[in-house]
């Protein structure tokens, strides 16, 4: 057989010849001669030969070469430059070659330049668009993109990634049936007073180790300065505690994650006896200032994890200021959950005792301007690619109340003396109505904390309240929508714990006739 990349160069003339005899040669193979071609064949006949006219050129120069085989080898043997293994070695499927050929035909870098650079540089949507009409290369099959000696590795990554698919299938099987029996279990837990395994992973299914990160946060001087400069959220402790003194007076109350010691100050100056835990280091600085404030002889501070102590009493109020961003964030609820069901006397109270979480809509194109367009145009370079990443990470900040544009309504009503952990992941059905014609750019979180004590306290966290260090948050659209005054809008939203940070949030948000995923963490 004829072994095309080894023959001479030929004339324009003499290559013509070569065509023409090579594509009767075709159709010989197919049991066709030439002169029997009728017009039903010409078609044919002309796809043919314009397939033996097509050359493939280089990705590095302009050569151009009879096939792609050529073409790569081409490219091993003049560019010094193994592309084969380039592609197998960055595990490339179809969409990624793609997008790797239009970006080199576009922005010409040299083997060398290639090599440094990372697979994200070339993985935008922009290099989906071909460089020019009919590359041949853009119609490869990456899957035969595999050099001879890699061909059994090959194989094998593919009965792997068969067995892997295997094994997702029956994966998700068994997800739904977990599901299945989780919901069972929660039924049966609502006719018994037996307390058992909650379904969901909680805070408590971390080892020590790996939570080290999260405590360590707390102990920076910083955060607690903030807390603690946070009238809203201080002054209403001490407002719920202090109100309430002849209700503490003489009891045992547990201060959980107590920080620098605020609410053990506040408990033992109500006349309570006060245990107070916190696994960060700040613990050490809380016993220095308790002994400051004379009051050792009513305040024990302990360090360590709550679920990993033991007490020898059990305590007539449970008060933590535990609430993160969205309410749920760092899923200290888990451990004031744990605490109540263990350490809590019958009859005793958690400080605070309710809390809501709240969902409306906002209208604040600067905002959006700052957060989302900015991708549209940096410096003159279009990084749109970059929108669906940052919409997805929700983001804290303070909305001013003028740009509310929407009402608002509730998502959850959480008691804290009877939910379970599980309850903290739901779905909840929203409506909300436009107050003025505008743009929504964004659905806005908060939620509302409730004392319900004889003197009751309650302090929210919505933009039409006094700023707190929780601030809202903000589940930016991908695009402002149009609103009129008057007009309802539904949703569904949907939170669920990080299956591996469970102290981080997994929201789903249906609305608009989109569904939008966001992260809070």
């Amino acid at each position: 057989m004829t072994d095309w990349d080894d023959m001479p160069p030929l004339e324009d003339d003499d290559a013509a010849l070569h065509q023409r005899t090579g594509a009767s040669q075709l159709l010989a193979q197919n049991g066709l001669d030439q002169s029997d071609c009728s017009d039903d064949n010409e078609d044919m006949w002309e796809e043919m030969e314009e397939d033996i006219h097509v050359k493939t050129k280089c990705l590095f120069c302009d050569d151009r070469t009879l096939s792609i085989q050529t073409c790569w080898t081409h490219i091993k043997d003049v560019h010094e430059f193994d592309f084969k293994a380039f592609v197998c070695g960055q595990d490339m499927d179809q969409i990624d070659f793609i997008k790797l050929i239009n970006f080199l035909r576009k922005e010409k870098p040299s083997p060398s330049e290639l090599k440094s650079m990372d697979k994200i540089t070339w993985n935008c949507d922009t290099y989906m668009k071909p460089a020019f009409e009919d590359d041949a290369l853009l119609m490869y099959d990456v899957e035969d993109f595999t050099m001879p000696e890699d061909n059994h590795m090959k194989n094998k990554d593919r009965e792997i990634g068969n067995l892997k698919s295997t094994i997702e299938g029956l994966q998700e099987i068994i997800d739904k049936q977990t599901e299945t029996m989780q919901r069972m279990l929660q039924a049966a837990q609502a006719n018994s007073e037996n307390q058992h395994r909650p379904s969901v992973r909680t805070v408590s299914c971390i080892r020590p180790e790996e939570d080290e990160g999260y405590f360590n946060s707390y102990a920076h001087f910083d955060i607690h300065h903030e807390m603690l400069s946070d009238r809203v959220r201080t002054e209403s402790y001490r407002d719920a505690i202090l109100g309430n003194s002849l209700l503490l007076s003489k009891k045992r109350v547990l201060d959980l994650g107590c920080g620098t010691g605020i609410l053990s100050m506040f408990s033992a100056k109500a006349g309570a006896i006060v245990t107070g835990v916190d696994m960060s280091d700040v613990i050490y600085q809380a016993i220095d200032i308790v002994r400051e404030n004379n009051l050792e002889n009513r305040i024990t501070l302990q360090k360590g994890r709550l679920e990993d102590m033991e007490f020898n009493d059990e305590y007539d109020f449970i008060v933590s200021e535990w609430m993160g961003y969205f309410l749920l964030f760092e899923g200290m609820l888990d451990s004031v959950l744990y605490a109540r069901d263990k350490h809590l006397a019958k009859g005793g109270i958690l400080l605070p005792n309710r809390c809501t979480m709240h969902i409306t809509g906002m209208e604040d194109m600067n905002s959006y301007n700052k957060f989302i367009a900015f991708w549209d145009d940096v410096y003159g370079f279009k990084m749109s690619c970059m929108r669906s990443g940052v919409i997805k990470e929700a983001t804290t900040e303070v909305v001013k109340e003028e740009c509310i544009i929407t009402s608002a309504d509730k998502i959850a009503d959480f008691d804290l003396m009877t939910i379970q952990p599980e309850d903290t992941e739901f779905v909840s059905e929203f409506s909300i109505i436009v107050q003025r014609d505008g743009q929504l750019t964004g659905l806005i979180g908060y939620f509302d904390t409730y004392f319900e004590l004889p003197n009751p306290v309650f302090f929210s966290t919505g933009p039409h309240a006094t700023p707190t260090h929780w601030k809202q948050t903000i589940f930016y659209q991908p695009r402002p929508v149009p609103v009129k005054k008057g007009q309802v809008l539904k949703g569904v939203i949907s939170v669920k714990r990080k299956r591996r940070e469970i102290r981080s949030l997994d929201v789903k948000i249906e609305f608009a006739d989109k569904t939008l995923s966001y992260v809070v963490e």
